[in-house]
């Protein structure tokens, strides 16, 4: 048996939403687009909401919308995809890259406050793996945030959903994400200003070509997907929950450190992570069974772009395994994944001569 690690779920009347508009003809961007913003921004509960074609040029636009360029500086965690990166250096600001909380591999506000100049314009605070980041001591340092949210549909903070709380936030409809529309992105915010410049900057057709526009924009039959993912986003995450509290109560016997739940945040486990000490003993070992376990993350950025020291970051790129999870994982895929890394965790137990050093042990 081969497990992926992930794969995107769907199913006919994914398909049927699809077809119909193909067959309609009226396949650019349009009333679906439209009544696909409308209805994200119900679900997560912000005014505005602007569709486009990926998460990075989300990222992009939200920048542009906060009105970020040269000379500003924009913060990001160390830990994170480089489309964070790249979008910012779209907009001729500066990244500054800091550490993350090994509690929740989040952005974390402390190493934030050593980074902080009068040139600070934003925050990107991504919301790792589905789990919220501790929004309260980010919001308390006074600076915009946007939140990414490409990982964290559904999820929420103290019962709001993410993507509401800071001044903007994004979205992003990767094959493999909460929800999909193939490739997609959205923006949300509460601010008219914002959405303005946006909604302005994401069409070049028509329009005086300063200042800069781009052609960023959605499709109506991809609109027309993401509609109708979005009817089964509950069932996604009421699913991938319930594999992760198996997944938790099975590893948690092993000499492992396990995804886990934060009070007043909850967790949609787009990922779910192991903390292991061989880890790639263990992904080998899984690939040999057909279980495809991926490091979540695959470089922290200040290896490669800033001299910036990100110890938390370093330790979880050496320790920081995904195991498979999504919605249309069966009952006998599930079994396969437990049965096979439990083996693999089990020779791991006999041969320690000391136990794991528990990651939220280290973290400062």
């Amino acid at each position: 048996m081969i497990v992926t690690h992930s794969r995107p779920t769907i199913d006919q009347d994914d398909i049927r939403a699809v077809s119909r508009v193909l067959a309609s003809g009226n396949i650019a961007q349009g009333k679906k687009v439209k009544e696909f913003e409308n209805e994200l921004a119900k679900l997560v509960g912000t005014k505005h909401a602007i569709a486009c074609s990926s998460g990075t040029t989300a990222l992009h636009l939200a920048l542009l919308g906060l009105g970020v360029g040269p000379r500003d500086e924009v913060i990001m965690p160390s830990y994170v995809c480089s489309s964070v990166y790249q979008a910012t250096l779209h907009t001729h600001a500066t990244p500054k890259v800091v550490d993350i909380d090994l509690t929740d591999l989040n952005l974390s506000a402390d190493t934030i406050k050593q980074q902080l100049s009068p040139r600070t314009k934003a925050l990107i605070v991504p919301h790792m793996f589905g789990t919220p980041a501790k929004l309260d001591e980010l919001l308390e340092l006074g600076i915009p945030i946007i939140e990414d949210c490409a990982q964290s549909l559904g999820a929420e903070h103290k019962g709001r959903k993410v993507g509401s709380i800071g001044e903007l936030s994004i979205f992003s409809f990767y094959a493999t994400k909460m929800i999909t529309t193939g490739e997609g992105g959205m923006v949300l915010t509460n601010n008219s200003e914002f959405y303005s410049r946006i909604n302005d900057a994401r069409d070049c057709d028509n329009k005086p070509p300063i200042p800069t526009k781009y052609n960023y924009k959605m499709t109506d039959f991809q609109a027309a997907l993401g509609l109708s993912q979005l009817k089964k986003l509950q069932h996604f995450i009421q699913r991938r929950r319930q594999i992760a509290s198996l997944y938790t109560s099975r590893f948690s016997e092993h000499n492992v450190t396990v995804s886990r739940e934060h009070p007043d945040r909850m967790s949609v486990f787009y990922r779910y992570i192991v903390m292991v000490d061989k880890l790639e003993y263990v992904q080998r070992n899984a690939k040999k069974k057909g279980v495809m376990c991926e490091k979540p993350v695959w470089k922290p950025l200040h290896n490669s772009l800033t001299n910036a020291k990100c110890p938390n970051a370093d330790y979880a790129y050496a320790h920081a395994l995904s195991v498979p999870l999504y919605p249309g994982l069966s009952e006998e895929e599930i079994q396969y994944v437990v049965e096979n890394l439990e083996t693999i965790f089990r020779k791991m137990d006999e041969s320690a001569k000391i136990p794991m050093t528990h990651y939220n042990i280290i973290n400062k």
